[in-house]
């Protein structure tokens, strides 16, 4: 699994991990390496890069993801 894919994993199911990605999204993805492609795709909320890059093929939008927009 890639980082990004296992950011995704945890984001999901780590209420530890949601609440400081919503606190500090860049801080979160740094911590797990990101690359530069992966944190502009997921700051852009760009489904299609984020599967591409996460190798997660099944990955749809949901409440999960939509709850990590800016308010």
């Amino acid at each position: 699994m890639t980082k990004l894919g296992q950011l995704l994993v945890d984001l999901g199911k780590d209420a530890k991990v949601h609440d400081a990605y919503v606190a500090d999204p860049k801080k979160v993805m740094a911590d797990y390496g990101l690359t530069d492609e992966e944190i502009e795709a997921m700051l852009a909320k760009d489904l299609d890069a984020v599967r591409r890059l996460s190798g997660i093929d099944e990955l749809e939008s949901n409440g999960v993801v939509s709850a990590h927009e800016d308010r």
